[in-house]
């Protein structure tokens, strides 16, 4: 076993055992964060990291790639022609149907439905239900905003976690951020994000990340805080729109995801970013792209590359929504800077925050967070080189 197969097989493994020993958010039957998706979320991961050193930049045919996934992990296996094909309870099946190259399917039984996962639509859902329990969709006004934050704390080198804070009531997700209180070491040891993205089972903002250290045996424990606004109104409806791309070694990719016609932009985030001490994809841009789409950028680097998928969080309504901030910053080789957008303009709130490096594929971005003052910071490392950096806020029209 290779050491990126070894630290993912480690990683994956304690993050679902701790996941599995906890509560499920969601209740019976809905596609929240319980433990049929935990399995077909760690299947899935191994699939990620499978296509990510493939040399055609495909995913395994389904019967290899469920050999692997259970060489790899004590996750239990099968292949499948279809949904209407998956009968045994608690087995992930990779389906045949629906799967190539740049997609795959999974399904799994539980007795609270058959759960299906579809890489190109980013979700998974109940058949036979419309899919995860969210609201089906308010367009506004937002109103009886509020700000909650957790701090977490990583401590193993290539540890990786999903951290997660919930909106409370009958509010609902707006936007988040992400504070990290300790910058990374001159080796590039650190916490780093590999998704950042809205949560509507569950109702909350959710990030996935890793604590990078390419010299194992001296890893310093690190904090992190994940930022969340919560409201009524301006509910996405379900599904939001997904884009995903497949970046190899050495490339740059973006990819953007655009709201339906008649519904605008109110946030947005990316998805399945990989990279560890011995290489994959790291996100280089996440920011709105006009007032109904959200872009996001990455490259890859040695070993291996991996999907990088943007989404778009989208409201129907008579305009645009956000008002957007921003600032610059000019990150040196080897160093670190913070952009800082000026704050929000009278009477509008901070809600959701964006980055770029303009083109450059330099950097490392450590986090965005939602400041006190209505402004936005943005911090990056310039982990192969000096590279410019743009903080992007978003801003909007909330009551009470």
């Amino acid at each position: 076993m290779t050491l990126k197969r070894a630290l993912l097989a480690a990683a994956v493994l304690i993050a679902l055992l701790a996941l599995l020993a906890g509560t499920g958010f969601a209740k019976r039957g809905g596609a929240g964060h319980n433990p049929p998706t935990r399995k077909l979320e760690a299947a899935f991961k191994y699939a990620l990291h499978e296509r990510s050193v493939s040399l055609d930049g495909c995913y395994p045919v389904p019967r290899r790639l469920a050999k692997l996934i259970a060489r790899e992990s004590n996750l239990k296996m099968g292949v499948a022609k279809g949904p209407g094909s998956v009968h045994r309870s608690n087995v992930v099946f990779v389906l045949r149907k629906g799967s190539a190259c740049g997609h795959v399917r999974m399904a799994l039984r539980a007795s609270s439905g058959l759960y299906i996962l579809n890489s190109a639509s980013g979700n998974i859902r109940v058949q036979g239900q419309r899919g995860p329990r969210t609201d089906p969709g308010k367009s506004g006004p937002a109103r009886g905003l509020t700000f909650r934050q957790r701090t977490f704390t990583m401590d193993k080198p290539e540890q990786q976690d999903r951290f997660e804070v919930l909106c409370r009531g009958g509010s609902y997700p707006l936007g988040g951020g992400v504070i990290n209180h300790q910058a990374p070491d001159p080796d590039g040891e650190g916490i780093y994000p590999h998704s950042y993205e809205r949560l509507g089972a569950q109702r909350g903002f959710h990030v996935s990340t890793i604590l990078f250290d390419g010299s194992p045996g001296s890893t310093t424990p690190r904090q992190i805080t994940v930022q969340l606004v919560c409201g009524r109104g301006l509910v996405p409806a379900n599904p939001s729109p997904h884009k995903t791309v497949f970046i190899k070694q050495g490339e740059t990719r973006s990819a953007t995801a655009r709201c339906p016609k008649g519904q605008f932009l109110i946030t947005g985030g990316f998805q399945r970013t990989d990279f560890g001490a011995d290489g994959g994809n790291y996100i280089t841009e996440s920011r709105a792209d006009g007032p109904r789409a959200w872009r996001v950028s990455g490259s890859a680097f040695p070993l291996g590359g991996g999907e990088l998928t943007a989404i778009a969080y989208c409201v129907r309504h008579k305009g645009p929504i956000l008002r957007e901030v921003s600032a610059n910053a000019d990150v040196p080789a080897g160093g670190i800077a913070t952009a800082t957008t000026p704050s929000c303009p009278s009477r509008l709130r901070l809600t959701s925050t964006g980055f770029s490096t303009d083109g450059s594929s330099n950097a490392f971005f450590i986090g965005s967070s939602l400041n006190g003052d209505g402004s936005s910071s943005t911090t990056a490392v310039g982990h192969f080189g000096a590279t410019p950096l743009t903080a992007y806020g978003y801003c909007l029209r909330a009551k009470g």
